[in-house]
């Protein structure tokens, strides 16, 4: 089977620019994502290149193959570039800038802009540096654990195996002097990219709907103000994590935090000194608990920690390091350094059958019980 060499070039330039298009248009409905512009801006230029080598018997040649393979190495950069920008990393512009370089001063030696064979395995080597820099920054790089950032990562890693193919095969093959003339060996080196831009652009768009999605989910279960679970995430995850600790017969700890005074706090320094304040201490309160352990802005000025293993010494010490810490460290808002005090009730729970709601129960009688002691105080609940 003979592929036509100028009819790819063709479907590609088509497939790429459409594949541009609907960057744009996911890139401008919810513009802060950059990296969706960076591979809009990378297809775009794909489509530039695949239309001076479909000119190259009306352009120079500098400008049909240096231009044009140049663009597409600083398309694959744009692309690397993209990929660190949804990884939330700066832009580094060196890839885009060495390997073009690289290939236009090629492109002044005679003996490789002469021959089909090396210009093949040079534009194939430097396709597949950056092709394997692209899977590097989107794997290994990931702070996330995106469904789709694996198949996103596979695509540039199977195009950086397969330019190793082609390298060889541009080596050992007999290869005509034309381009367009080229035969299977140079349509299948067409269609590969075809395939694999094919498969990048639904993937990459999935990818970034899967990001947004769950952002959406964590904006949903967070407070706007502390960053910590709201009311309803922090409920739901802590009495499943308490129903599965109490069947394994671990111990658990709830405290639950109140804000003394602080309507007082309010009336008299204002809600924004209030804010702050309630920041300080959703700051403190992660500061004395493991990432194993849930924390959450229950109420007002109320506030929930769910610490998982932990028996009632030990919950009593947290509590009591937060209470003192708290109260030693005044918070300053607008000049002022305004002392604030928070009271704790503790209670623990052991052994099989835990119920989360009598929990919350006994935590808040036991809150109420230092509120009752006069303020600033930890009131420990039986167990």
């Amino acid at each position: 089977m003979k592929l036509d060499v100028p009819t790819l070039l063709v479907v590609l330039a088509f497939m790429t620019q459409m594949a541009a298009v609907s960057m744009v248009t996911n890139w401008a409905r919810r513009k802060p994502d950059v990296h969706v512009l960076y591979w809009a801006l990378a297809l775009q230029l794909g489509t530039l290149c695949c239309i001076l080598l479909v000119l190259r018997s009306y352009l120079p040649f500098w400008l049909a193959v240096g231009v044009g393979n140049a663009g597409v190495f600083v398309g694959l950069g744009l692309a690397w570039n993209g990929a660190r920008a949804f990884n939330g990393r700066r832009a580094s512009w060196w890839p885009v800038s060495v390997m073009p370089a690289i290939w236009m001063l090629a492109m002044l030696v005679p003996a490789i802009a002469d021959s089909l064979a090396y210009r093949i395995a040079l534009s194939s080597v430097l396709s597949g540096i950056l092709s394997l820099a692209l899977a590097w920054e989107i794997w290994v790089n990931g702070k996330d654990e995106l469904v789709w950032r694996g198949p996103f990562a596979a695509v540039p890693a199977v195009h950086a195996g397969f330019l190793v193919l082609r390298t060889i095969a541009a080596l050992t093959l007999d290869l005509p002097s034309d381009v367009m003339q080229g035969g299977s060996f140079i349509g299948l080196g067409i269609l590969e990219p075809i395939l694999m831009m094919f498969a990048a652009t639904i993937i990459g768009l999935r990818l970034s709907d899967e990001r947004l999605k769950n952002l959406l989910k964590r904006a949903a279960r967070t407070d706007g103000l502390t960053g910590l679970l709201n009311h309803g995430a922090f409920m739901d995850v802590a009495r499943k994590r308490v129903e599965h600790r109490s069947g394994e017969g671990d111990e658990v700890t709830l405290l639950l935090f109140d804000l003394d005074r602080f309507k007082q706090l309010n009336d008299r320094y204002g809600h924004a000194a209030g804010d702050t304040a309630l920041k300080c201490f959703s700051t403190l309160v992660r500061q004395h608990v493991t990432d194993s352990d849930f924390v959450g802005r229950v109420g007002g000025e109320e506030f929930a920690a769910l610490l998982v293993g932990c028996g009632a010494e030990r919950g009593r010490q947290v509590a009591e390091r937060i209470r003192a810490n708290f109260a030693d460290d005044p918070i300053h808002h607008a000049g002022h350094r305004i002392p604030v005090t928070v009271s704790v009730g503790v209670i623990t729970a052991t052994g099989l059958g835990v119920d989360f709601e009598r929990l919350m129960v006994a935590a808040d009688e036991a809150l109420y019980a230092a509120k009752r002691g006069g303020r600033d105080l930890v009131f420990q609940a039986a167990g």
